[in-house]
């Protein structure tokens, strides 16, 4: 049986941390890499879209799953280890997919969100601008008993 992937990642980088002129929220170059770094990997993931006028959200697509990124400035620098930005990766599990979709469509989903985050994680590692690096569990994240992990 295999671990169960880490989903969300904390880091710090050298991208843009204000607001555009035109209210749009930081983090729309540091989400076109990222989602850029999924598309490297050979997934079909789309343009990163505002969400909600927080964050940046793009969605991965293979063989009938999908995964959502959001990427979103935290600025909690005061932490240890300091979080600046955020990505949460998650799967889209509907009623209806949870209720049909059979443990091959589970499996599938939990494939596609594994090959994502390392995706991601292997593009910023290999960038200079990012450091500070650290995967969480979605189950744990935020909690006393969270253990970072620094793969995902």
């Amino acid at each position: 049986m295999t671990t169960p992937v880490k989903s969300i990642v904390s880091f710090v980088a050298s991208f843009p941390q204000e607001y555009t002129d035109d209210g749009a929220p930081p983090g729309e170059e540091l989400a076109n890499f990222i989602a850029s770094s999924v598309r490297q990997s050979g997934l079909a993931s789309g343009v990163p879209d505002e969400r909600g006028g927080w964050a940046w959200e793009f969605v991965t697509k293979d063989d009938g799953a999908e995964v959502f990124s959001i990427v979103g400035l935290v600025d909690d620098m005061d932490l240890k280890p300091p979080r600046q930005w955020l990505i949460t990766i998650s799967v889209n599990s509907g009623f209806f997919s949870r209720l049909f979709g059979g443990s091959g469509a589970a499996a599938k989903r939990e494939k596609l969100l594994r090959i994502v985050c390392e995706a991601i994680h292997k593009r910023i590692q290999s960038d200079d601008r990012f450091s500070e690096v650290r995967w969480y569990s979605d189950k744990t994240f935020d909690q006393p008993d969270d253990q970072p992990g620094l793969m995902p």
